[in-house]
């Protein structure tokens, strides 16, 4: 057997039930912040374009073109019968040449009453002579709302950092833990005469071995997730980012690798411990 495997092995095998919760805790926490960072991959964000449909939205405004062969007269009768209405809150006259330069004739610009009001309002003004055009203007439609809003961001991103400053304390302990346990075979080890480029990575590969099962069980829930939602009826906006399974690889192949990064980077970490005394051999 390859001494570095063999020597993990008995490694692994001096974890004990303390050494073993604080290392259990850190792959949690690890799994954590790997979750967040998934969020924010796999939660849809909305585009400025994404409104509701236009033919939804409350008329604001109604434009009505009239024809330049009007004498004065005709224009102020059918200003004057237009305001009257009940249907309508406001009336204001423009010359066409405010709006277009290349047009000619008159404008009615009226605001409706009430948003039923329109349609019959439009379907009156359309059929009366000496109209040319009636348009609509209707109300802009506002953004859909983000999933996640600016607070809940500014709440991940924080756990982010609580995260990884809570896997780094616990790693810290477990790994006390596990090489107050292997300590004898430390010091036969250094003894003997093995280098620290053979110590080190062993202790290491413990980090890489916690951060790989954090990567791995994140990446089995999310496919787990991913068929509970393509399975189901309809998903909230929230879970649309499930449906991609190609997604869901990319980011689960990603938080695999940053797990073991951080891993890797823990594992350095808890390898400090072993300039202490007390694995240093008996002179």
């Amino acid at each position: 057997m390859n001494p570095f495997l063999f020597l993990f092995r008995e490694l692994l095998g001096s974890i004990r039930a303390r050494s073993a919760l604080f290392f259990a805790l850190t792959g949690l926490l690890l799994f954590a912040f790997l979750a967040v960072v998934g969020t924010f991959f796999l939660v849809p964000q909305p585009t400025s374009e994404e409104v509701v449909d236009a033919s939804s939205l409350p008329v604001e405004e109604i434009q009505v073109h009239l024809s330049p062969r009007l004498s004065s007269a005709t224009v102020d009768r059918m200003y004057l019968d237009v305001r009257a209405r009940e249907d309508v809150e406001r009336v204001v006259f423009r010359f066409s040449q405010e709006l277009d330069r290349d047009a000619s004739g008159g404008v009615f610009l009226i605001t409706p009453s009430s948003p039923t009001a329109a349609t019959g309002l439009v379907a009156d003004l359309q059929a009366r002579n000496g109209v040319t055009e009636v348009i609509e203007r209707r109300g802009r439609g506002e953004p859909a709302p983000p999933p996640l809003s600016a607070a809940a961001r500014i709440g991940l991103l924080c756990s982010l950092v609580v995260t990884v400053a809570l896997s780094l304390l616990f790693a810290r302990s477990g790994y006390r833990e596990l090489l107050r346990s292997f300590a004898g075979e430390i010091r036969l080890l250094r003894i003997s005469g093995i280098s620290e480029r053979t110590i080190v990575p062993l202790t290491v590969g413990v980090g890489i071995l916690v951060g790989f099962l954090a990567g791995l069980l994140l990446l089995v829930i999310l496919y787990v997730l991913h068929y509970v939602v393509i399975s189901g009826s309809a998903s909230p906006p929230m879970l649309e980012g499930l449906t991609n399974g190609g997604r869901i690889l990319g980011v689960s192949l990603v938080n695999l690798l940053l797990g073991v990064v951080l891993g890797g980077l823990i594992g350095l970490y808890g390898a400090s411990l072993l300039g202490s005394h007390e694995f240093r051999p008996v002179p």
